[in-house]
């Protein structure tokens, strides 16, 4: 018997195929792109639904064993307006789109923070949905012709069933879905003129959607009984996918941006959370909840830099055939630096969440070597965690190890900078690709072939490599992250 999960993301989509043991079978990948410029970022629904038809025929022509059922796990925020016939009515907001900044304002005025973190736990920022559907709504008549609002979760359960189901995981990250009542706040989604009955039904991840519809099994040539079960949220599925069952592990993803998820005791919901813009979201687990740390600017950060600082470095490792991330690891990890770096290059995470922030590297000489700016970008983004992770455990987390995902995962340096910070272990997975596998999961979970969450996790997710703090090494780094703070607090005075 063989489960899927399909990943649609900002600049992909991917199915893989798995066993009920958790090995993989097949895997098929799309790649598309977003645009917009002058702060917009914008998503094309009609190219995503393309290349996500193509995957899935893929498989259908090439997947040695017939899928019994799959789930589906997608970007967060961005919603998909139809018109009655089905037809997109404008591209899609992502998540770092500028658009939204006077929208929250208004909201905070209105309502105040409190009372919007105490309903969906947001705390209010133009990062997440609503105010991207205000502006919407407020700039175009997308809203006002729209017959069905969809994330992309349940847009693409839809055109697979033409049932209308979508996560809890995913709904909360529109800042318009009460998380305690677990249902559509209909004064939250009115802000943008939009209503409940346009909504699809809220439910728990692992819920039965339905059956394939018989045109598309046989559009895509995908097996006619195949079952379509709710996924959820790419970071909450990949938390999944990395066993997050309780308080004591966190699960850190670490990619183009950085999520990282702790299990709460419950729906905390205090002052302390809004002022560092933690959130309190409804998890995959029945009746659990997490809390996140983001950070905006990591991969991405390591990308900048290849590129821009260190590309006389980048041109002589292509030309040998090297990986420079590979080679820069390995200078790095024989040096020590004073230089300090503070990641907010054009947006800043947790505890000061903006989308207009600015970084900054300190400490440099006419001495100065490329490889410890190289290190002092990884253990900036480091610090940035840790100082997040410090407020968390105010209420309540405490997290004595990580689990790691995504392309980050790869650096052992990076993974033990991590570990010699935070003073906790980090270890990695055997597979790389716990989003799918999270997905896989849970369409095995409503399908039947699982009779528990604990159960999918204990066949599927191993562990791989584990990285253990030094505490020599912890010390010294305790005294540069005081001076990082006092950095930070001076640079971002006011953020």
């Amino acid at each position: 018997m063989a489960y899927a999960g399909l990943d649609v993301g900002t600049s992909g989509c991917k199915l893989l195929v798995y066993g009920l043991d958790g090995s993989l079978i097949y895997r098929s990948v799309r790649r598309y792109q977003e645009s917009g410029e002058k702060g917009y970022r914008e998503l094309d629904p009609s190219l995503v639904l393309r290349n996500v038809k193509s995957v899935l025929k893929e498989a259908g022509d090439q997947c040695p064993v017939e899928i019994e059922a799959m789930a589906v796990a997608s970007l967060g925020e961005s919603v998909v307006l139809l018109d009655a016939f089905d037809n997109p009515l404008c591209k899609s907001a992502l998540t770092g789109d500028s658009r939204g900044i006077s929208q929250t304002e208004r909201l905070i005025e209105k309502y105040g923070r409190r009372r919007i973190f105490e309903i969906t736990g947001l705390p209010p920022n133009e990062l997440y949905g609503l105010p991207k559907y205000m502006w919407i709504n407020e700039h175009t008549d997308a809203v006002r012709c729209a017959d069905k609002v969809f994330f992309y979760e349940d847009y693409i359960g839809y055109y697979l069933t033409g049932e209308r189901k979508v996560s809890y995981s995913s709904a909360a990250r529109s800042l318009a879905f009460d998380i305690t009542k677990k249902r559509w706040s209909d004064q939250l989604l009115a802000e943008a003129g939009i209503t409940a009955k346009v909504m699809s039904k809220p439910c728990p991840s692992g819920t039965l959607i339905g059956t394939i519809k018989p045109s598309i099994s046989e559009e895509l040539h995908l097996p006619r009984n195949m079952k379509v079960v709710v996924g959820g949220h790419d970071q909450s599925c990949a938390a999944y996918g990395s066993g997050l069952n309780s308080m004591d592990v966190g699960e850190c993803g670490m990619g183009t941006c950085e999520f990282s998820f702790m299990m709460l005791p419950g729906p905390v919901m205090n002052q302390k959370m809004i002022d560092g813009d933690f959130t309190c979201i409804p998890y995959i687990l029945p009746d659990t909840y997490l809390t996140s740390i983001e950070i905006p600017t990591c991969g991405i950060l390591k990308n900048w830099a290849r590129d821009q600082l260190f590309e006389g470095i980048r041109q002589r490792c292509e030309q040998k055939g090297e990986n420079f991330f590979s080679y820069m690891d390995q200078r790095a990890a024989e040096t020590d630096t004073d230089v300090l770096v503070l990641p907010q290059f054009g947006s800043s995470g947790n505890p000061d969440l903006s989308m207009d922030a600015r970084g900054t590297i300190t400490g440099l000489t006419i001495h100065t070597q490329p490889e410890e700016i190289y290190r002092a970008i990884i253990e900036g983004m480091a610090f940035q965690s840790y100082m997040a992770y410090e407020e968390t455990q105010e209420f309540g987390v405490n997290a004595h190890a990580f689990v790691c995902t995504g392309g980050g995962a790869a650096s052992a340096l990076g993974l033990q900078i991590r570990a010699d910070v935070f003073n906790r272990e980090m270890y990695t997975l055997q597979t790389e690709e716990s989003g799918t596998l999270g997905c896989m999961m849970l369409a095995a979970i409503g399908n039947g072939a699982y009779q528990s969450y604990d159960e999918a996790i204990t066949s599927c997710v191993k562990r791989k490599t584990a990285y253990l703090p030094d505490p020599g090494r912890h010390a010294v780094y305790m005294e540069k992250y005081e001076r990082y703070k006092k950095l930070y607090h001076l640079m971002h005075e006011g953020v």
